[in-house]
């Protein structure tokens, strides 16, 4: 007997459309859009849960739920390291692995003719045509994000993240370069009063402080438009 309160006290036939549901939506929550790099996977996840409750699913679902977790765990990768996806990814992701596509294998998932699901490619067509539509009508909010848009952009990415590492050291040294200065000209008879002259009041930023963010950053925020509007 399965002893989890919450889903046990709902029949199975609710129980598990919500399991299923709420790893979609996780997918999406992760890359903060609706279709990304961890909607495959999660996507693959889904219609295995749906196997495992089912009993039993016929080739093509079998198939896709299992190329679904090889490809998925690739997106996965790139999602995890910030990582560029290619072309090919981005099609499979959008056409055959979008969270509707998962969705409407999983719904149509139970007949099957000599072993085959005849609804499966019908079920598949659909979902494309939709992720289609979608994308027009919410554009320029764009509901589909697989990280960096190049591989050039990627690896421009990396070389600035190291070249803002290695700001630290040379901060502190001009900043010691400053205070020997600063000892040196005190040391000569300037006060520390005459040294602060003209500088018309201005604040001092305490060590460590961060600069503020551009109002141009490149930032997606906490959730892209489409994830607020859902």
């Amino acid at each position: 007997m399965y002893p989890g309160v919450v889903l046990s006290s709902l029949p199975w036939w609710i129980a598990a459309p919500l399991v299923q549901l709420a790893i979609l939506v996780a997918g999406m929550a992760l890359d903060e859009t609706y279709v990304n790099r961890t909607t495959v996977f999660t996507g693959a996840i889904a219609v295995h849960v749906h196997g495992l409750v089912a009993g039993d699913v016929g080739l093509l679902v079998g198939l896709y739920a299992d190329v679904g977790l090889v490809v998925g765990a690739y997106g996965l990768y790139a999602y995890v390291v910030d990582g560029y996806v290619g072309a090919a990814f981005r099609l499979v992701a959008f056409f055959v692995y979008s969270p509707l596509a998962a969705f409407l294998v999983i719904l149509t998932a139970g007949p099957t003719l000599f072993g085959v699901e005849p609804l499966f490619v019908p079920a598949l067509a659909l979902a494309g045509y939709a992720n289609v539509q979608l994308r027009e009508y919410l554009a320029p909010n764009d509901p589909y994000y697989f990280g960096p848009e190049s591989e050039a952009a990627f690896e421009a990415a990396v070389g600035a993240e190291s070249e803002d590492g290695s700001n630290p050291s040379s901060d502190t040294a001009q900043a010691a370069d400053g205070s020997t200065a600063a000892g040196a000209a005190a040391s000569a008879g300037g006060s520390t009063a005459d040294s602060l002259e003209g500088r018309d009041d201005a604040e001092i930023d305490p060590p460590g402080a961060e600069p503020a963010a551009a109002s141009d950053s490149s930032e997606r925020g906490i959730l892209p438009e489409f994830m607020r509007r859902l």
